[in-house]
């Protein structure tokens, strides 16, 4: 086992995310992908992805949805299992490195209109061939000042946050505003953290002894589902299962049943009939349920996405730290990860 260096880093990260995200925010970059989100045409579209990039991959997803745009999200090894490829005219490939295994050769095999987003990524001509277009949001004072982390929040977060924006520049379009705001957004993201750091401190619960974490969500808390699992996964904190809402009503509240003191993680946007009944029936029977929710946020499904994304980010650290493990600086077997994490063969 690797034993880590950084016992302060997952305080370092935190403490400094405000601020990276602040450096990655520009007027430039949200005009760059308004101006590339013309060139999908409305077309049906691939978003591929993998590791932490899944979670960007989906709020993309979310946003593309938005504005009437049928696409899917999947793995870079399912590219080349989809027999239907040809039905989509776009592909977007979500890697911060943009070297992740698989990438690069799907984005020179596409037929279509192909694109990288990227925090890092340098263009080589013998690499692209002009075959790919290449967003890259990782601007200098990002790269210099970039999270040490086996997860990254600011690459997560960055992406995301041009989404966002991006979908702020359309609705403007529509009433001939051209300009984004930053200050503006600025101001919110500082806000949202701050929100999301007061909800996470106000749960009284241990997780020291909690081997297995539930999170029940549905398909617009997807995100943050995702995210929080990942977080936990990765760094090796706890087992963790997520449950749809819909499937938790069929059978998979036995899981909870079964393990009574496993507490459940419940993500909700709003309090919908169904979201009632599952929380009034869990909390009858159980101690251990948390609503993490938007409810106090007004704005727009991406905003309130995001909002509910930061939560889940305090909330693993939140996790971590009750298990005495450094979130952002686990300890890991070297050997495994440095022979599959660096894997660049067939798929």
């Amino acid at each position: 086992m690797l034993k880590h260096f950084y016992t302060d880093q997952t305080e370092i990260n935190f403490s400094k995310l405000k601020e990276r995200l602040l450096q990655i925010n520009t007027k430039e970059l949200p005009l760059i992908f308004y101006n590339q989100f013309t060139s999908l045409k409305g077309k049906p579209t691939l978003i591929v992805a993998t590791g932490g990039s899944i979670v960007v991959a989906y709020y993309l997803k979310e946003f593309l949805e938005a504005n009437n745009i049928i696409c899917e999200v999947i793995k870079p090894r399912d590219y080349y299992y989809k027999s239907n490829i040809l039905s989509y005219y776009n592909l977007i490939a979500i890697s911060n490195s943009g070297t992740s295994n698989g990438i690069l050769d799907i984005l020179k095999d596409f037929k279509g209109n192909a694109i990288l987003i990227t925090g890092e990524y340098i263009m080589q001509d013998q690499d692209h061939d002009e075959k790919f277009k290449v967003i890259k949001w990782g601007n200098e004072q990002y790269l210099k000042n970039k999270e040490k982390s086996f997860i990254s929040m600011s690459s997560t977060l960055g992406p995301m946050l041009m989404f966002l924006e991006t979908s702020i520049l359309i609705e403007q379009a529509k009433d001939l505003k051209s300009d984004i705001d930053i200050e503006e957004i600025n101001a919110k993201i500082k806000q949202l953290i701050a929100r999301s750091q007061e909800k996470i401190a106000r749960i009284n619960y241990d997780f020291k002894k909690v081997n297995l974490i539930q999170v029940i969500y549905g398909y617009d808390t997807n995100c943050a589902a995702v995210l929080l699992e990942s977080n936990i996964i990765e760094t090796g904190t706890s087992s963790v299962v997520i449950h749809d809402k819909g499937d938790y009503c069929h059978g998979r509240s036995n899981l909870l049943f079964q393990n009574p003191d496993s507490p459940i993680i419940y993500l909700a946007h709003q309090m919908k009939k169904l979201d009632e009944e599952i929380l009034t029936i869990l909390k009858q029977e159980y101690s251990n349920v948390f609503l993490f929710d938007t409810f106090d946020e007004e704005t727009s499904k991406l905003w309130k996405e995001y909002y509910l994304v930061l939560q889940m980010y305090y909330l693993s650290k939140n996790i971590a730290d009750d298990r005495g493990i450094d979130l952002t600086m686990p300890e890991y077997n070297q050997q495994v990860v440095k022979k599959l994490y660096r894997y660049r063969g067939e798929m």
